[in-house]
């Protein structure tokens, strides 16, 4: 399973299963998909490690997939081994929205909203972002206070009137950094990637004290979130890579939101809650975007561009 993985000063994230948690929904998927793939003429599924493709079912094939796998899989997901499950591909639409709307998802929804529940809220927000923000930049300023640096790994620059980071080695991660610190606060930014092969993750960067101490929630183009942080040297799994169906797939906007209070940390993509978690240790300090690419034989460059970036900070 590809994960998203951080070079220096980040190192790569191994993603653990977290007890009582399910794992990524498109893994289920996969095994299901293997195991219901004698029936109905046959696997369809392509294992690409370059470049994923649509695969392509027979109607007898679908019939079976949500019979086998979508029907059964909120209520039997024991003892499928994911160990070699690589590179998702996408399901066909069909089943893909079938399984948005399945059991497992709107498990997935009424975890987030329970765990919302005991946190304190002003007018149903951690943070009152109905008021004008604190900082609000459509990076047409090229000034606006962002760290803009190339180096022989990524390029990380305003242009088009936008900030956009493209990174150009074989795999890590590059930053750019916004240079005020926040504690207490509520952040947005709209992501958009504009071009790259396929293994990479895109996303922000927050509490950041230092370098090498941070928080960070990552997105990718198969609609899979995850979050992590990095502490003395050490990259720890927060949530595992899961499948939510508020994120936009493929090379589409996404507007992330992230609710920093105390120890408790929100996680919001398009406007719904995707994880919510308490993570002790980190201090007021800077935030900031970040692109996570993982190793590809294909050199082409990922590029991502960020735009309309507003921070409300509690007075």
């Amino acid at each position: 399973m590809q994960q998203p993985m951080m070079s220096t000063p980040m190192a790569s994230v191994a993603m653990a299963a977290r007890p009582g948690w399910h794992m990524p929904t498109w893994a289920w998927l996969l095994m299901g998909l293997l195991f219901a793939g004698g029936v109905g003429g046959g696997l369809f599924y392509v294992f690409n490690s370059v470049s994923p493709k649509q695969p392509v079912y027979t109607k007898a094939q679908e019939d079976s997939i949500a019979k086998h796998v979508l029907d059964d899989l909120p209520d039997n997901p024991d003892g499928i081994d994911l160990k070699k499950a690589q590179n998702p591909t996408d399901l066909p639409p069909e089943m893909q929205k079938k399984f948005d709307n399945s059991a497992l998802s709107a498990e997935h929804q009424a975890r987030m909203a329970e765990a919302l529940g005991p946190l304190p809220k002003i007018d149903g927000e951690l943070v009152d972002t109905k008021r004008a923000p604190t900082v609000s930049d459509d990076f047409s300023n090229p000034t606006s206070g962002w760290r803009v640096v190339t180096d022989d790994k990524a390029a990380r620059e305003y242009a088009d009137g936008k900030l956009q980071i493209t990174f150009t080695a074989e795999h890590g991660s590059a930053q750019s950094v916004y240079g005020k610190k926040a504690g207490n606060f509520a952040m947005q930014i709209e992501a958009t990637p504009i071009a790259s092969p396929p293994q990479f993750w895109y996303g922000v960067t927050v509490r950041q004290s230092s370098g090498d101490k941070f928080i960070v929630f990552l997105i990718n183009t198969q609609g899979m979130y995850a979050v992590s942080k990095r502490e003395n040297g050490k990259v720890t799994p927060i949530a595992e890579p899961f499948k939510a169906k508020s994120i936009k797939t493929g090379m589409t906007t996404n507007v992330l939101k992230v609710y920093a209070i105390d120890q408790y940390f929100v996680f919001e993509v398009n406007g719904e809650t995707v994880e919510v978690q308490s993570i002790d240790g980190f201090e007021p300090g800077a935030v900031g975007v970040i692109v996570v690419r993982n190793p590809n034989t294909v050199s082409d460059p990922t590029k991502v561009a960020f735009d309309n970036f507003k921070l409300w900070a509690v007075k």
